[in-house]
């Protein structure tokens, strides 16, 4: 292995860093507006990496996708806009710290636990390879269908507003993924006839119009700036910001670690993505902090725990895509495709006669993290001072990108309608207290709880709920929910204890 290790390191030429830099920088200025994501990123540039060495295309892929998540922050944090599916979760603390006025500390601890991330999915990715089989073939369609389920049950349980309103919020959001064919006998479902819907709803606009076009409509209606209350000094737009930002990473390592390992299970899993390993990441995150009344209003660690886990997935997501030929995500099935062009086949060889290659590729997982970091904390803080400018002279600018970024979705009008229309819903989920945050998270996994679900049932009927793993899975909201209760019952009779002498 350290073989491996040394002939990938010596592949790094002056010339493949060139490319890689090229790739990280082109993929930090794409990400960050909303919509254009790591799939946008590669369609620019395979016809471009096709006229390339294969080796220097190589490089300048790997780059571009292991980063199209880092740059996600700074508008997700900034704006409440993220610049993919992936950068969702960051907004749920992120965009409340900007608004009192510490966008520069949030930028800044997602960006290095974004880096911590990525660097600790390129340890996994390496160390995991001599055992990578067993570990993807460890989870059936029952244990899957368990894990969705449980996740969308338990945040639920720590969203912003009340459980039943998360959980109705959830619902919402596995219905309008049904929308479409379905996938098990091909039926059209709630499509009212329209050839548009039949695909169902793009899920970058959908997720543009209820976090960028909401929080713009409650901007105008604010007439404020995005940190209404916030000053120069104490938006933390200086390096005092970033340092604090970057301590917080240290101080909370725990968070940053035990969410990067999430994040390379998730991205393991072939089809899971990084919306369930944000989720899942977030999830455990705020289930066993001490400041979990804190979440969803503006805890660090939030920002923390989902940025780590989106960049760690792609280390994770390289697994069965370089080992099996099994695309762990949908950008990395158009990576895998890019590869195949070039003239390098994933698969068992990538482990065996090309393990250089594949060590290059970890290589150029760390270094291209970094460099996005850097570049990513450059802009930071420039982009943080907008949260103080007016927004009517924001609002404009930002709708128009919105609605760019949602059409392109599918280049199809109807996205713009689903943009603006998601919007309005979004802005009455967050006037009525119920939780887009968890409309997403049904959105995104909904799918994936429907697929494993019917393989559950074809391949075991209902005996699949009595599998070890399923039942452990399962066991899991019941005791975050006592424990909560137990908490509520608690607290309950330590403020009677506390009223009833002064009675």
């Amino acid at each position: 292995m350290f073989s491996g290790m040394a002939e990938g390191f010596a592949l790094l030429s002056w010339d493949i860093l060139g490319w890689a830099a090229l790739g990280v920088l082109l993929a930090s200025s794409i990400s960050v507006m909303p919509g254009l994501g790591g799939a946008f990123v590669l369609a620019i540039l395979i016809p471009f990496a096709f006229a390339l060495e294969p080796i220097e295309a190589v490089a300048i892929l790997t780059a571009a996708i292991v980063v199209t998540s880092t740059a996600n922050t700074i508008t997700g944090v900034l704006f409440g806009i993220p610049g993919s599916a992936s950068g969702v979760a960051t907004i749920f603390d992120g965009y409340p710290m900007a608004q009192r006025g510490e966008g520069g500390r949030a930028v800044s601890a997602g960006l290095v636990a974004s880096l911590a991330g990525g660097i600790l999915g390129a340890v996994a990715l390496g160390a995991v390879l001599p055992i990578a089989r067993p570990m993807v073939l460890a989870f059936g369609p029952p244990e899957f269908f368990a894990l969705v389920l449980v996740a969308v049950i338990v945040i639920a349980q720590i969203q912003d507003g009340e459980t039943s309103r998360s959980l109705v919020a959830g619902g919402l959001g596995f219905m309008a993924a049904y929308v479409g064919v379905e996938g098990a006998t091909a039926q059209f479902r709630f499509t009212f006839g329209s050839g548009y819907l039949s695909e169902g709803f793009p899920l970058i606009a959908v997720v543009i119009g209820l976090f960028a076009i909401t929080e713009m409509i409650d901007l105008g209606r604010r007439r404020t700036a995005i940190a209404a209350d916030a000053s120069t000094d104490s938006m933390g737009l200086g390096w005092s910001g970033t340092v604090q930002g970057a301590k917080d990473v240290l101080v909370y390592w725990k968070t940053t670690v035990s969410s990067s390992l999430i994040g390379v299970i998730v991205g393991i899993i072939p089809g899971m993505g990084s919306g369930a390993a944000q989720f899942l990441a977030y999830g455990r995150a705020a289930t066993v902090s001490p400041n979990r009344a804190q979440f969803g209003k503006g805890a660090v660690e939030g920002v923390i725990s989902s940025d780590a886990a989106t960049n760690s997935k792609e280390g994770g997501s390289l697994v069965p895509t370089l080992v099996f030929g099994v695309p762990g995500s949908a950008n990395m099935a158009i990576l895998l495709a890019a590869f195949i062009g070039i003239g390098i086949t994933p698969g068992p060889e990538m482990v065996t006669t090309q393990l250089p290659l594949t060590w290059m590729i970890i290589w150029l997982i760390v270094i291209s993290n970094i460099m996005a970091t850097l570049l990513s904390l450059g802009a930071a803080i420039p982009l943080a001072r907008l949260t103080m400018v007016k927004g009517e002279r924001l609002i404009p600018a930002i709708i128009l990108i919105c609605l760019w970024g949602g059409f392109t979705a599918s280049f199809n009008a109807g996205d713009l309608f689903v943009v603006v229309g998601f919007g309005f819903l979004g802005y009455a989920l967050k006037r009525y207290g119920y939780s887009r945050s968890t409309f997403v998270i049904g959105f995104v996994l909904g799918p994936l709880l429907e697929r494993n679900y019917i393989l559950s049932q074809r391949l075991f009927g209902w005996s699949f709920l009595l599998r070890p793993w399923t039942m452990a899975i399962l066991s899991i909201p019941v005791l975050v929910i006592g424990a909560k209760l137990y908490a509520d019952q608690r607290n309950r009779r330590r403020d009677a204890e506390l009223v009833g002498p002064t009675s």
